[in-house]
């Protein structure tokens, strides 16, 4: 810890508090569709009139062959078209390969979105950026204007843990971009797998009971999971010790943005390049990193259920 960063401190209470607070103008970045969780959390989002989403970004991840960017947005508008048809939510692709360096940006549509979202502040204060897939498009938009990580933050699902860093899905599907992230300015809040695992295990026939009755779109994301748990029970027993339960990953920034989190402020890592974390000697320890460390998965999954209407969409 540097010598000058203050004592971790732990927030509040999780408290839902987002009826309270002034409507959040939100985009997402995503790989929706490597996975089922992306799809999850889009649609959650797309259902929730407390925020304002602006846009999808979508990213590359190494199981997309060819153009995977635009495979993962087929992938986002799918998930839209289901569940909010006629939302006007724009999704555009980004890149399809990570960054070559920590220096380089790659301009694409999707980097250009968020700097048109971001250009100034709204009334609500900085555009919330979800990172839920490769950070690449993030922190292309942070290179090409250092400026932008006083009109953003980020809230992002990454990392094994806060204190080991680790080889999790979207840190190592581009490093750099992660390196760019904790040496910028942007506040900067992250989810990481063991709190997922801990909290956001979810089971099909959990979901069955939970969502499959409140309409067609409950039972979408009921089939989502219970599909790939049927053509992937072998990676799950790796991960979960169960071939009939998966982490929801990506929910635990939604979770975050209603208020269900708990957090605790570090200061901010050095990445190695094994992807472990070591100890900065540079400002940017002092900015701090905002650690999910908890989450209220029972008023996550109600406020879900709650979005799905029995009968309804």
């Amino acid at each position: 810890m540097s010598a000058h960063a203050p004592e971790p401190v732990d927030s509040p209470e999780p408290a839902a508090t987002a009826e309270r607070a002034p409507r959040r103008r939100v985009l997402l970045t995503t790989d929706c569709g490597t996975e089922m969780d992306d799809q999850w959390a889009l649609a959650h989002l797309a259902l929730s009139p407390e925020w304002d989403l602006v846009g999808v970004v979508t990213t590359h991840a190494p199981n997309l062959a060819g153009s995977a960017a635009e495979r993962t947005a087929e992938a986002a508008r799918e998930v839209l078209r289901r569940v909010a048809p006629g939302c006007g939510v724009e999704v555009r692709a980004g890149s399809s390969v990570p960054l070559p360096d920590a220096r380089t940006p790659l301009a694409n549509r999707g980097v250009e979105r968020i700097l048109e979202r971001a250009a100034v502040r709204g009334p609500e204060g900085r555009l919330t950026v979800l990172a839920i897939g490769a950070a690449t498009d993030v922190a292309s938009a942070l290179l090409a204007d250092p400026t932008l990580a006083e009109r953003i933050e980020v809230v992002a699902m990454g990392f094994q843990g806060r204190s080991v860093g680790g080889d999790e899905w979207n840190v190592k599907n581009d490093p750099a971009a992660w390196r760019v992230l904790l040496g910028s300015r942007v506040p900067l809040t992250v989810g990481a797998a063991d709190v997922c695992k801990r909290r956001l295990l979810m089971t099909g026939e959990r979901a069955c009971d939970r969502f499959a009755g409140r309409g067609p779109v409950g039972r979408y994301l009921a089939d989502l999971l219970i599909e790939w748990l049927g053509a992937n029970g072998a990676t799950a027993s790796l991960v979960t010790g169960r071939s009939d339960a998966w982490p929801v990953w990506d929910e635990i920034v939604v979770a975050h943005l209603l208020g269900l989190s708990a957090v605790r402020r570090h200061p901010r890592p050095l990445l190695r390049e094994d992807l472990t974390f070591g100890s900065r000697s540079d400002a940017a320890a002092d900015r701090g990193i905002d650690w999910i460390t908890d989450v209220d998965d029972a008023g996550l999954w109600e406020d879900l259920a709650g979005k799905l209407l029995p009968g309804g969409r």
